[in-house]
């Protein structure tokens, strides 16, 4: 896939500076939290040490691998946000660089996780074959991307430009970027059907308060797993792949 004219500086002026609200929202919001913690705990177990994390952020993905003692890598392209995820979570190792030249030696990790990240990327198959290069024969790759097939994802891509190439991102896309790299046990699933909280309560453009009045978010809840048992699976909000490395 090319890049449009302008891509990569449209990333720069949304991404280049650490949102430590958006960190704060995710890891600690009670309203919101738990929806991360929803989509992360599954594959948590996945993620043995020595874990890289490609596109870390703040860290919001760190502080959860964090939890259970370990001390997980990540990188970042933007200085500010590595510079905040070391001190959000202390037991992380930060570098800056690019996702599509990783400075680590082959074989490196025993898992990488790449979320949210490939759609931001100006070549997200480098990015798929460095993270494949960098892990461990029979280590494990997990790949969590949106789906533009996804209604609530689809808005999100209208409505900021930093994300609107997410409609050309579907399951199909992702396995795409795999096919041909050297993974084999390649599981594909789809997660979060209709997450209406991360649009309601979210701390920009929403009303996180709400989700801190139980009857509320009980609703909300009710509300999601409905729409998630009509709304295709193929068409729910997350692709989440698992491959492990031949």
């Amino acid at each position: 896939m090319s890049a449009p004219g302008g891509f990569q500086a449209t990333q720069d002026r949304h991404f280049a500076e650490a949102d430590v609200a958006h960190y704060r929202w995710t890891t600690e919001d009670p309203g919101f939290a738990p929806v991360e913690d929803e989509l992360l705990a599954p594959l948590l177990p996945a993620l043995a040490p020595p874990c890289l994390e490609i596109g870390c952020g703040e860290g919001t993905n760190l502080a959860r691998l964090a939890r259970g003692g370990g001390h997980p890598v990540g990188i970042d392209r933007y200085h500010q946000k590595t510079r905040f995820a070391a001190g959000a979570v202390p037991a992380a190792r930060l570098a800056v660089a690019d996702a599509g030249a990783l400075p680590f030696r082959d074989g490196a990790f025993a898992s990488v996780l790449v979320r949210d990240v490939l759609h931001h990327l100006p070549d997200p198959r480098r990015a798929t074959a460095e993270a494949a290069r960098v892990l461990r024969a029979g280590g494990t790759l997990v790949v969590v991307e949106p789906n533009g097939r996804n209604p609530l994802i689809a808005l999100q891509a209208r409505l900021v430009a930093a994300e609107g190439r997410l409609r050309e991102f579907t399951p199909a896309t992702i396995s795409a970027l795999l096919a041909g790299l050297p993974l084999g046990e390649v599981h594909t699933e789809m997660a979060q059907g209709f997450p209406l909280r991360r649009l309601v309560l979210h701390h920009r453009f929403g009303v996180p308060a709400l989700g801190r009045v139980r009857a509320v978010t009980r609703l909300f809840e009710g509300t999601e797993r409905l729409a998630a048992g009509l709304l295709p699976r193929d068409r729910w909000s997350y692709t989440v792949v698992r491959a492990r490395r031949r």
